[in-house]
């Protein structure tokens, strides 16, 4: 695994990362609201290479925006963003994290995320913006910690 350095997000970030996911297909939709709890990597030249990051309700946490920059693919900077979106989540009380995707449930199901329907959300998620306008034919997963 190459090595990745992270950073917390910052108010002087938003533009970049919205920016990013934009780039990377991904929603923005209320992104500026949970910025504390999004994550930057950036290489050992200081450029970014992925970003990840969380809304919380309560003790259940929504997974969100895990990109990494094309060519920066497969070199395990996705694996370690999730893993400190998760344990930053973890920190916070969160017991459970579901996340919505795409494209991604294989790669999901490698890092202990299940295959769930969507009448087994919790009803804080379902009042996420992810829930209510971005993944209406998304699949969802969850995974205990």
């Amino acid at each position: 695994m190459n090595v990745v350095q992270l950073r917390r997000a910052s108010s002087t970030d938003l533009r970049h990362l919205t920016g990013f996911l934009t780039d990377n297909s991904l929603p923005t939709v209320g992104v500026q609201d949970c910025l504390e709890n999004f994550f930057i990597g950036v290489d050992e030249n200081g450029s970014w290479v992925g970003v990840a990051g969380y809304e919380l309700y309560g003790h259940t946490a929504l997974l969100r925006s895990v990109a990494v920059d094309s060519g920066s693919r497969s070199l395990g900077y996705g694996h370690t963003l999730v893993e400190a979106v998760i344990g930053d989540a973890k920190s916070h009380g969160v017991g459970t994290v579901y996340l919505c995707t795409e494209t991604a449930e294989r790669y999901f199901s490698r890092l202990g995320f299940d295959s769930i329907a969507r009448d087994q959300i919790e009803p804080a998620v379902k009042n996420s913006p992810e829930f209510t306008e971005c993944c209406r034919a998304a699949r969802w997963m969850r995974k205990t910690l």
